[in-house]
């Protein structure tokens, strides 16, 4: 098997992960979305190269497990959707900025994957019949 792409390898993210956690603090939202974006391309270039999902969690073993669900997502079959994935990054961003708060965030991104995912397949709600009324002559 080649090198990963972008030249990362487990020792190096290890590296920088641990970096990171000993300046936490620095470690903002805007640095998260470079990091995600970052990570996340490397991720499809090593899928659509013909990595396996385990053989890229061993590359990539801290955003694994610290961002499932967008690991998950983005090596799932048939792709993902890359609106939820940008509104994700762009509200990273916001928080980075201080235009939004991580709760502002967290509604605004919940909202999107409820009317995206949850909302389409809710069975019909009965409405209530209305009977006309007879007027009396």
């Amino acid at each position: 098997m080649n090198r990963p792409p972008g030249g990362i390898d487990r020792v190096s993210i290890s590296t920088l992960t641990a970096e990171a956690e000993s300046k936490a603090t620095d470690f903002n939202a805007t640095e998260r979305s470079a990091f995600v974006r970052k990570t996340v391309h490397q991720v499809k270039a090593m899928a659509a190269n013909g990595y396996t999902k385990n053989s890229i969690k061993e590359v990539f073993p801290e955003f694994a497990e610290d961002y499932p669900g967008l690991f998950e997502m983005i090596l799932r079959p048939g792709g993902y959707d890359e609106r939820s994935y940008n509104l994700m990054i762009q509200m990273l961003d916001k928080m980075g900025s201080g235009k939004t708060t991580q709760h502002q965030a967290s509604i605004k991104v919940g909202q999107h994957l409820m009317d995206a995912y949850v909302t389409p397949n809710l069975p019909p709600t009965p409405t209530t019949p209305t009977t006309p009324t007879t007027s009396q002559q």
